[in-house]
């Protein structure tokens, strides 16, 4: 296994030692503190691939460090662990980046797996990152009209008004450009390539963004307030959608629309 360096942050000190041992026998590297303020001095000085954190920790709470960690590297991977779980709870922690939601009574082994796809996940972004780089550069070295026609394209995907270019990731209404976040352009991307297909929030949940979620309910307040903010954009009348339709108590489908 990778020796990457996990971050944990856990105010009660036998949880933290109970924590930090189980995973240290997993084969983590772990650094553990107790609070959010040591935690954010780490990440401004040393580089982790996961954050492990209580959502309720003393003077910052873990919601504000999630935020603040999520601005100094975008791409660190984050687990949530709380020991008094809420929908509202769940919808903050994913909202700042968190791909796993545990309550730590049922973590028990748990978090071991997920620490590891966690890594998994992030290696996989990294190698994916790298890719979209070389094919870009080599994509902006083929300027001349003779050079041969060789290197990767990724034809764009069109959805009736809406066209999408994964490469570039570029989304489109009308020809005219439509500013997504990666969020966003994530969630529309699995759509349109699945196109006319009735998807349930659970899947969108845990496909896009990466989050098993604890129940249905959590998933489809997850999904909903996203599909709402991609309305406002590619709608032409977001209240009565004609691009993404919802099927009543099934979930979400991207049409052709009208």
């Amino acid at each position: 296994m990778e020796k990457s360096k996990l971050l944990l942050v856990e105010d009660e000190p036998v949880t933290r030692m109970m924590l930090e041992a189980r995973l240290r026998k997993a084969g983590f590297l772990v650094i553990a503190v107790e609070s959010a303020e040591q935690a954010l001095v780490l990440l401004q000085t040393e580089r982790f691939a996961l954050l492990i954190t209580d959502l309720r920790l003393q003077r910052l709470d873990g919601v504000t460090l999630l935020g603040k960690a999520r601005m100094l590297d975008a791409d660190l991977e984050v687990i949530v662990l709380t020991g008094v779980a809420s929908i509202d709870s769940a919808i903050a922690a994913v909202n700042y980046g968190a791909h796993t939601y545990l309550r730590k009574s049922d973590s028990c082994g748990e978090l071991e797996a997920r620490a590891m796809a966690a890594l998994a996940r992030r290696r996989a972004k990294v190698e994916r990152d790298l890719v979209l780089r070389q094919m870009q550069t080599q994509l902006l070295r083929i300027t001349e009209p003779e050079a041969p026609a060789y290197g990767v394209s990724i034809p764009p995907l069109r959805v009736g008004r809406l066209e999408l270019d994964p490469l570039r990731r570029h989304a489109a209404i009308d020809r005219q450009a439509v500013p997504l976040s990666q969020g966003e352009f994530d969630l529309l991307l699995y759509m349109a390539r699945r196109e006319n297909q009735v998807l349930s929030a659970e899947e969108l949940a845990r496909e896009v963004l990466g989050y098993a979620a604890c129940s249905s309910a959590e998933a489809r307040e997850l999904i909903k307030s996203r599909i709402h903010r991609l309305r406002q954009k590619i709608e032409s009348v977001p209240r009565t959608p004609g691009l993404i339709v919802s099927i009543r108590g099934v979930g979400y489908m991207l049409t052709s629309g009208s």
